[in-house]
């Protein structure tokens, strides 16, 4: 058998139905983490004393997934890191790239839109 360690996937793998099954039940696990991570970094306020345990089981080390792992002849430690490496930047992230530069600026108040009123208009006011 091949070293697992070191190893990642093959284009010139065999087809293995039970290795794509277990590497299937780790691509549902970790997308799992990955939706809770990004409902708990978008509210940080309601998340915040809770546990999950999706969470935990792609980042806490456990017997569990490294079965699973050798399994689908990948690494548990390199899997895990990978994962972690995801959730954290995904919390590190999210505040940069999600809001406005100013969100209180006014649309009507911004230069190309603003037109002042000319004495050949009526506005709404004057009526």
């Amino acid at each position: 058998m091949a070293d697992y360690g070191t190893r990642t996937l093959n284009e010139y793998d065999t087809f293995n139905p039970v290795r794509n099954l277990w590497r299937n039940v780790l691509i549902v696990a970790i997308s799992d983490a990955i939706k809770i991570k990004s409902n708990t970094v978008k509210y940080k306020e309601f998340y915040a004393k809770r546990r999950f345990h999706e969470l935990d089981y792609v980042t806490l080390p456990n017997s569990d997934f490294a079965k699973i792992c050798e399994y689908a002849e990948l690494d548990h430690n390199l899997v895990r890191k990978k994962v972690i490496k995801t959730l954290d930047n995904m919390e590190k992230n999210y505040d940069k790239d999600n809001m406005p530069e100013m969100p209180w600026k006014r649309l009507y108040q911004s230069k190309g839109i603003n037109r002042e009123a000319s004495g050949n208009h009526t506005a709404v006011s004057e009526l």
